[in-house]
């Protein structure tokens, strides 16, 4: 994961349309792919994109 490619939580929540609260408890269940470091939450654009994609072939 590059610096680049890193979102903070807030920036997820926007990038996915997603409330902070909802992206929280996904990440705190491990459902969508993301790292705690020093007790936050980051995402990584990619991953979060492929997960996005393959969310959206199982529900087609």
């Amino acid at each position: 994961m590059t610096p680049k490619d890193v979102m903070t939580m807030e920036e997820a929540s926007v990038y996915l349309a997603m409330d902070e609260a909802t992206l929280t408890r996904l990440a705190t269940q491990r459902q969508i792919p993301c790292l705690e470091v020093n007790g936050s939450w980051v995402f990584s654009k990619k991953s979060i994109d492929k997960w996005r994609s393959q969310r959206d072939r199982r529900r087609a």
